[in-house]
């Protein structure tokens, strides 16, 4: 019983706090232009075959990813050239891209896999850093959210 009264407070504080929060050039503590948002980690991957190492992901609504976050303030495109808009957000940590080496994407790649593993919603804070949805939007940072 208890688990389920955890399960349900959990859910209610990720609906919450569902609304994406962008930040504009003066913002404090979060970089400038960056925003944040909760959900829960769906469909991980990594990208080891290409120049760089990469990890993404999406962000659900629902631990069962059933609805996919798609961001209303920073729009990424199938390509650089495209005009074909993404259907949903992906969130990427691109090695050698500002300061991201192996241990950032070992790091944050367990934390996706903790949460996943545990049902656990997660907070992010990321960037558009391109046009095209291939390293479009970067993971800045992410954080379990606990439930008390």
């Amino acid at each position: 019983m208890k688990k389920v009264i955890l399960s349900a407070i959990t859910i209610f504080v990720v609906a919450i706090g569902a609304k994406e929060n962008c930040q504009g050039p003066e913002t404090y503590p979060n970089p400038p232009y960056s925003c944040q948002q909760t959900g829960y980690v769906c469909n991980l991957g990594f990208d080891v075959n290409g120049e760089d190492n990469v990890m993404y992901f999406h962000l659900g609504t629902d631990a069962a990813c059933t609805n996919l976050f798609k961001s209303d303030s920073l729009q990424t495109f199938l390509t650089e050239s495209d005009t074909t808009k993404s259907s949903s957000t992906k969130f990427f940590l691109v090695e050698n891209q500002e300061n991201v080496g192996p241990l950032s994407l070992t790091l944050a790649g367990s934390l996706a896999m903790l949460a996943i593993n545990n049902n656990t919603p997660i907070e992010i804070i990321y960037k558009k850093v391109k046009r095209s949805e291939y390293g479009g939007i970067k993971l800045l940072s992410i954080k379990l959210v606990h439930s008390n």
